[in-house]
């Protein structure tokens, strides 16, 4: 056993000394050998008048320390111990010596020739404290999976807007994305997966609770506001929260101010410049146009015509004799539009020649951005008090009219001892948000990013005559704004009563008001009407009429009360078993009403309001009323056995009110433990290597309340058109009332977690790895399918279903302190989950919907063979090219009376081998040729950092990655010939032709409006993987010297530059972000994909000071 022991010191050691030895060498100091000339007589006599200094460096049981950082104090002259703990250092006569290593505490001692240092053990790492539900615990007592996150470390220096943002990629586990980039935008949750439940509406997103209580976003919080994250992710953690926390909690804590701490303020900013990542280009006007015609040509046209414009051969020529002679040309060279140069009437057709690039013309290279955040915090020996303010503005990335986001918040904290016994506390947190863009005249997906790409790059942007054409960027410039404004108030009272020693009783109460306004100021838009398909010169004074010669306004109200009680009772008996129990309960009503008004008819447009509107007015479907009540009784109970062995046990009677009468209330409970084996005898032998190591594991229960509305409740729709007529008007109806089983109830989700926590080299290096099953029994999946005889053919849900998912995560931190003054701190993160449907009641198993064996989020296509060549095909006496089923499978199962495939177009693979690509029955039995292509879930998402310190500087670099995730791009940009006869993009331009045989997409063709279909059914060539590896951040900073910062009456300063989304490696094929994901919009979101908002790089600077 000792020469185990011993191998693994010198392992260990090795390892320690080659990184510390290299980063001496970086570091340029004289601690591996001294210099072999001196630069004058001085130094040679200072070198004579230095002492030789040698010692060993041990810990408290006699270990040697190896590679602990040993520095001549004041200077940068030093050392480290080599694998024995032994140093040998050259130092002036009465210097002191600083000797640290991580996991100890640091000793200054005067220098003696012969030395033995001790170092004692740093309990800072044991006594670590971690925020979990209704308390905290010691980080090396925990027993369920809970993370950390160095808040400092996410947050600080990045120009992020909302902490969702920062924690991407930070926590194993937790995953977070963007449907599109943009100013004020909400970002997605997801812990340990995506789905959880296919009743879930939310899926994975876990609760966010700050300070205790739920917020409804956390783009409603000041990150610079936040002391610390936790964030509980299994079942056993978790529970004591109740149904709302089936998918985990993030835990928040904001800033409190300290005992005895003179008044401190601190002031910090951050102003920063964002531009596009990538985002595709509409290809030149006559490449684009000949691809136009070319898929014209395969439908027998030979001319093109959509809304105001035409193309035929001739129009090709004349866009490239246009590019040739103006393309060097700015558009405010060329002035407006010109009848014969730019455009031209020919047979009583408009044909457009002039070329614009709309992103160029319309977008700003960069947009500002800036924050500011003031607070000021201390206490006597009874109050403590933090009151903090925060501004946010960020201008959109549009040259004209374009959207702005502003932000305040405030937030106070304050706590006081009355008695001994009784301290209260009180927080005011507010937050009010406005986002202010352009009156949108088109809705869903259909904004002005969609018709920037949409139309080709001869569609006219210039004026005519004064007067512009009907676009986009028309739309922008003269309209009214709207906006969207958020006011978040929470007010919470508490206090702590201690009646006796070790039992502390909380009471809490919360009142929060979240009110959203929006304002939408409509008008009318006039030019030359563009989609005017016979006379795109015809002139509109109001493009769409009286529908938007309107005020809109709406207001949302969530009220919520909450309440919640529990006491605390710890006891350490025999000075070996420690106890903790805590039992409480809580309870939460919540109520939502909204309304909306809309006027037609304004009186001005330039004072848009409901009382200055004279026409019709309505109330439409936002208009609403409900409420929801829940409560909750739970306990907790810790004990652990010399630290060694631990147990932590939970239960909670939880009810809900949106369940039925007499079902409401479920117990779950949950129980985990852990075994300290770094603190068993038999595990002495790895002391040197080994510092703490606690294996755990936990298991536990929890009922989802996130079900499709109104599951439990027979409800019966209302519908004013019911298509009977009498006396001239259509009568109302009440339709079939809907089929609920009665015995329908709580949906389970069940957590099995297993996992390990280890530190090695005097805690220097950290890995924590989990492996978890969580699986969702009796979910609401649909039960035997009714006779028609019943009335309705609705199967009604039963709790039959069940989904699974398992998954792993791994963390690792690494830090180091070198002798020359460096510090070295390293995180890396991965995780890995695929969700899986276990039960399912689908008989017919088609692939399409769900059924028992579904891999969550799984994409069925063809595999992709190669184009199409003439070698493949034969041509008929017309001229005609069909392909030879005699020498290739036959497709003719996608082939329509215009479209037969020929040379350039995609060929399939034959997997079934019969001749022929079929998808079969579309079943799990029979799919013909199809298979499992890809998945649209991120898999394996991974981050790793470095931050380094030296002296006054600091350096830190944060990348975040995906290792693999895949999107079936549709819509103009994943699909060339999506809408035929409009915008073409620049990447699609390497398409088939005779000259052209290796291209990467087919010859053009029209695919009207199909995502799926002819050159485009699902496959594997054009199926976009969207893994990445992104630098997210990189901050370079610097910490005044204190006694510059005296010398100003500040106490601390630093300042800073920092890079977002800095650069990326990806695998796409089209110029997409690697972010992107395919719900673009709530509507058609798929028909976006690639022409929404941008995604945005950011160099920022920044000032924190302290008075």
């Amino acid at each position: 056993m000792n020469e185990d022991r011993k191998r693994w010191e010198l392992a260990g050691g090795k390892f320690l000394t080659a990184v510390a030895i290299s980063a001496l060498f970086l570091c340029n100091n004289n601690a591996m050998a001294a210099p072999t000339a001196l630069g004058s007589s001085l130094g040679i006599t200072e070198q004579l008048q230095n002492q030789s200094v040698s010692g060993i460096v041990t810990d408290a049981n006699g270990d040697p320390v190896i590679g602990a950082s040993i520095v001549e104090k004041g200077t940068a002259n030093g050392c480290i111990t080599d694998v024995d703990g032994r140093f040998t250092l050259d130092v002036k006569p009465g210097a002191v010596l600083k000797i640290s290593f991580v996991g100890f505490q640091t000793s200054e001692l005067k220098a003696t020739r012969s030395m033995r240092v001790v170092l004692k053990e740093d309990s800072e790492l044991l006594d670590e404290v971690v925020v979990v539900g209704y308390g905290s615990q010691k980080k090396v007592n925990l027993t369920g999976a809970v993370a950390n996150v160095d808040v400092q470390e996410a947050i600080a220096s990045r120009p992020v807007t909302d902490i969702a943002k920062a924690l991407q990629g930070i926590t194993p586990g937790l995953s977070i994305t963007t449907n599109v980039g943009g100013i004020g935008v909400d970002s997605n949750i997801k812990l340990r997966g995506a789905t959880g439940s296919l009743s879930a509406t939310e899926g994975t997103s876990p609760l966010i609770l700050v300070d205790n209580v739920e917020v409804p976003s956390l783009s409603l919080v000041n990150p610079d506001d936040i002391a610390s994250i936790s964030v509980l992710k299994d079942a056993a953690s978790a529970s004591i929260y109740g149904t709302r926390a089936a998918w985990g909690v993030v835990l928040i804590t904001t800033k409190t101010g300290k005992k005895n701490d003179k008044p401190r303020v601190s002031y910090s900013n951050n102003f920063s410049w964002s531009t596009p990542t990538v985002m595709p280009q509409v290809a030149k006007s006559y490449e684009g146009a000949q691809a136009m015609l070319l898929a014209a040509k395969r439908n027998g046209a030979s001319t093109v015509s959509s809304i105001g414009y035409n193309v035929d051969e001739l129009a090709v020529e004349k866009m490239r004799e246009w590019y040739d002679t103006y393309g060097g040309m700015s558009q405010d060279e060329l002035g407006e539009m010109q009848l014969g140069r730019d455009f031209e009437e020919r047979g009583g057709k408009y044909y457009f020649y002039r070329q614009f690039d709309p992103l160029d013309m319309f977008m700003k290279d960069w947009t500002p951005q800036q924050k500011h955040n003031l607070s000021v915090s201390g206490g006597s020996d009874k109050t403590t008090y933090n009151i903090s303010l925060g501004y946010l503005n960020q201008k959109g990335i549009l040259k004209v009219n374009t959207d702005e986001y502003d932000r305040y918040n405030f937030n106070a904290n304050v706590n006081t001892q009355i008695r001994d016994w009784w301290s209260v506390r009180a927080n005011v947190m507010f937050s009010r948000s406005t986002k202010s863009e352009p009156y949108q005249y088109t809705s869903g997906y259909t904004d002005v990013w969609y018709y920037l790409l949409r139309w080709p790059s001869f569609y006219p942007y210039a004026d005519y005559q004064g007067t512009p054409f009907r676009s986009a960027m028309t739309e922008i410039s003269q309209a009214n704004r709207e906006s969207l404004t958020n006011n978040f108030t929470r007010v919470n009272l508490g206090t702590t009563i201690n009646p006796i020693k070790d039992l502390a009783i909380n009471f809490d109460y919360t009142f929060a008001l979240l009110n959203d306004y929006q304002k939408r100021n409509g008008g009318e838009v006039s030019g030359w009407d563009m989609f005017n398909s016979s006379n795109p010169l015809t002139y509109n004074s109001s493009f769409y009429g009286a529908t938007h010669n309107r005020v809109v306004e709406r207001s949302r109200y969530t009220m919520s009360n909450t309440f919640k009680a529990y006491a605390t009772y710890e006891k350490v008996f025999a000075q070996k078993h420690n106890l903790k129990v805590m039992v409480g309960m809580d309870a939460e009503t919540r109520e939502k009403i909204g309304h909306s008004s809309d006027r037609r008819t304004l009186v001005n447009f330039d004072k848009p309001e409901i009382n200055l509107a004279i026409g019709d007015q309505y109330v439409d479907g936002t208009t609403y009323h409900n409420d929801f009540a829940a409560a909750g009784f739970f306990g907790r109970v810790n004990y652990d056995y010399m630290g060694k062995y631990l147990l932590e046990v939970n239960a909670r009677y939880d009810g809900s009110s949106k369940f039925p009468s007499g079902d409401q209330w479920a117990l779950f409970p949950s129980v985990s433990a852990g075994w300290r084996l770094s603190e068993e005898a038999f595990m002495k032998w790895a002391k040197p290597v080994l510092s703490d190591f606690k294996v755990r594991g936990s298991w536990g229960t929890i009922g989802n309340q996130d079900v499709a509305a109104n599951s439990f409740l027979s409800v019966m729709s209302v519908n004013k058109s019911s298509g009977w007529v009498i006396d001239g008007k259509q009568m109302p109806y009440i339709g079939v009332p809907s089929v609920v089983s009665p015995s329908l109830t709580w949906e389970r989700v069940t957590t099995i977690d297993v996992g390990f926590d280890a530190r090695f080299f005097n805690n220097a290096l950290g890995v924590s790895f989990d492996w978890y099953q969580r699986t969702t029994s009796d979910m609401h999946s649909p039960g035997e399918t009714l006779p028609s005889t019943f009335g309705s053919t609705t199967m009604p849900k039963v709790n039959s279903g069940e989904l699974q998912g398992r998954g792993f995560e791994l963390a690792i931190d690494y830090n180091k302190q070198f002798a020359c003054g460096l510090g070295l701190t390293a995180r890396a993160t991965l995780s890995k989950i695929r969700e899986k449907i276990t039960k399912y009641n689908n008989p017919n198993k088609n692939i399409y919907g769900n059924y028992e064996g579904k891999i969550i989020g799984e994409i069925w296509g063809y595999e992709t063979d190669r184009l199409f060549q003439y070698e493949d095909c034969y041509q008929d006496a017309d001229g005609k090219w069909f392909i030879d089923t005699n020498k290739v499978p036959s497709q003719a199962l996608y082939e329509t009376g215009a479209f037969k495939y020929g040379p350039g177009d995609v060929k399939y693979k034959d997997l079934d081998g019969d001749g022929e690509i079929t998808y079969g029955e579309q079943t799990l039995e029979d799919h013909g040729d199809l298979k499992r292509i890809g998945n649209t879930l991120p898999n394996f998402e991974y981050g790793f950092s470095v931050a380094l310190t030296y002296k006054d500087f600091d350096f830190s670099t944060f990348f975040q990655g995906i290792g693999s995730r895949d999107v079936w791009a549709v819509g103009q940009t994943g699909i060339p010939g999506f809408m035929p006869g409009e915008g073409w993009l620049e990447h699609q331009m390497d398409y088939w032709t005779p000259e052209n045989t290796d291209a990467f997409y087919p010859t053009p063709t029209s695919h009207s409006w199909i995502n799926n279909g002819q050159n485009f059914l699902r496959q594997t060539r054009y199926l976009q993987n969207m893994s990445y590896l992104r630098c997210k951040n990189i901050t370079l900073g610097y910490t005044v010297p204190e006694k510059w910062m005296k010398a100003m009456t500040f106490t601390s300063g630093r300042i800073y530059v920092s890079a977002e989304n800095v650069f990326e490696f990806d695998h796409t094929n089209i110029p997409v972000d690697p972010e992107t994901t395919e719900k673009a919009a709530a509507s058609n979101g798929e028909y976006k994909f690639g022409k929404s908002y941008p995604f945005m790089r950011t160099i920022s600077f920044g000032v924190q000071l302290t008075f």
